[in-house]
């Protein structure tokens, strides 16, 4: 009776254990791995064994934890006392359409053994979401250029996940910063950017934010291709760098309602886990940040 008792509170009950294959998967890909479950000093009914995949972002400063997936592996079964072990297979596709890991998204697996009665025992693992080919070949081929992610990049915005680039060399061209969103359809890739530009000729070296569309040659996106796309990008970048006026210029907000919101390799990548996080929620956390600047603002200007 004791046994039980303590069983209930967490002591001497069941454990879990997530072994993944491993520890990084594609958007799409097919997650596997198995649970290996322990028994405790006591026989323990389960009414669920499930794997929840959470999402760790960071959006302005705040850290916003939310499950983006989740998945039923087995229920109504039985863990009897050790040295009782079993091992149940599991496997899921990881969706499309999340934020790839990166300095300011994050994931782990959660497994939850749910214990009749009882405290439910359970796991975390982190895993690693790993870019789809075409938008990792277009990373590689800025990483050419010498066009180095800043620490908080591919963070979210209401818009997708966004990469931040700053030059590590000079490219010939006024380039001082870029941002990139990545929406890819079957076929076709499409970068969302906004080129932070030296202006010529205006005093303390002034900047100006330019936002622009690139559509990416399919051909450029097959392996080994690299070379070439990187290229492309630097020929693309000095167009427009040495001819702003003439990027070819689309709005942000009307992009996901002109191409129907899709998600995924069907639309902007992170673009549903951005979803997931609530749309109100990001905008609070937005709004509030901007508020508190433009209070400091305020305080400055007083002194």
């Amino acid at each position: 009776m004791f046994k039980k008792l303590m069983a209930k509170f967490g002591v001497g009950a069941a454990t879990v254990d997530l072994r993944l294959d491993q520890p990084a998967y594609r958007l799409g890909e097919t997650v596997t791995g198995h649970i290996h479950i322990e028994g405790g000093n006591v026989e323990q009914r389960i009414t669920e064994l499930s794997v929840l995949l959470m999402m760790n972002a960071r959006v302005k400063g705040q850290i916003v934890t939310r499950q983006v997936h989740s998945v039923q592996v087995a229920h109504s079964f039985k863990v009897l006392p050790k040295p009782y072990t079993v091992d149940i297979p599991v496997s899921f596709e990881l969706p499309q359409g999340l934020a790839i890991s990166s300095p300011s998204i994050q994931y782990g697996l959660q497994t939850k053994l749910d214990v009749e009665m009882a405290l439910d025992p359970t796991d975390m693992d982190r895993v690693e979401v790993l870019p789809p080919e075409p938008v990792e070949r277009v990373l590689n081929a800025l990483n050419r250029l010498d066009l180095r992610q800043k620490p908080d990049s591919g963070g979210l915005t209401p818009y997708g996940q966004e990469f931040s680039f700053f030059t590590g060399q000079s490219l010939g061209i006024p380039l001082r910063e870029l941002d990139v969103v990545f929406f890819s359809t079957p076929g076709e890739m499409r970068l969302l950017l906004e080129l932070d530009l030296t202006v010529p000729g205006m005093l303390m070296g002034r900047q100006k934010e330019y936002k622009a569309e690139l559509i990416v040659p399919q051909e450029l996106l097959a392996a080994e291709k690299e070379e070439e796309l990187s290229r492309f990008l630097l020929e693309k970048l000095r167009e427009y760098a040495e001819n702003p006026q003439a990027i070819p210029y689309v709005s942000m907000a009307s992009y996901g309602q002109m191409h129907g919101g899709r998600s995924g390799m069907g639309g902007m990548i992170g673009g549903m886990a951005a979803g997931l996080l609530g749309g109100m929620l990001l905008g609070e956390l937005m709004s509030d940040a901007g508020a508190c600047l433009r209070g400091v603002g305020r305080r400055v200007r007083r002194r």
